[in-house]
């Protein structure tokens, strides 16, 4: 387990609340910029500038700032069904021999899992897992998912309907 020493000189856990990086505090241009490239996140800083009604520098050093800070990335998403995945399950998974990191890791593997979470509470890890369509989704999950080493046992909710997915709060 790590450790991170006191100014008392005493050791303590670290723990991953109270040592995380400094919380980044965004101003109203920056929620500007943030929102407009959520919009397009191809615009040139040119456009941007104009668009919120600052100059190029402003936005340029901003964006730069924010990008340092871990506050923002601008990254291509893909629409799953565009890309034919009609199947979605998220599934607990029970880890038995191996820690759920190490499983983890192992599933984080596959393509068609896309998030893979260490979780407290019924399961030691919960995956999100797209399939093209039912029948491939089931092969997945019972010939390759359910093989990996450690994983003791599958507990998949297939997704009806997706109400609500925010892609723009992840972990950088």
């Amino acid at each position: 387990m790590a450790t991170k020493t006191t100014r008392k000189g005493k050791e303590r856990p670290a723990s991953p609340v109270h040592d995380s990086p400094p919380q980044v505090v965004l101003e109203p241009v920056d929620e500007k910029i943030i929102a407009a490239l959520r919009q397009s996140g191809r615009i040139a800083n040119r456009d941007l500038a104009r668009m919120i009604e600052v100059n190029e520098a402003t936005v340029r050093t901003r964006l730069r700032k924010l990008e340092a800070n871990n506050a923002v990335r601008v990254v291509a998403m893909r629409d799953l069904s565009a890309m034919g995945f009609n199947a979605i399950a998220a599934v607990g998974v029970q880890v038995k021999g191996r820690s759920a990191n190490d499983v983890g890791a192992d599933l984080a593997k596959f393509d068609h899992v896309i998030t893979v979470n260490v979780t407290i509470g019924m399961y030691d890890l919960e995956i999100q897992v797209v399939a093209g369509d039912i029948q491939e989704l089931d092969r997945l999950l019972t010939d390759e998912i359910a093989h990996v080493e450690g994983v003791e046992r599958l507990f998949p909710g297939l997704s009806m309907k997706i109400l609500k997915y925010n892609p723009e709060w992840v972990p950088l």
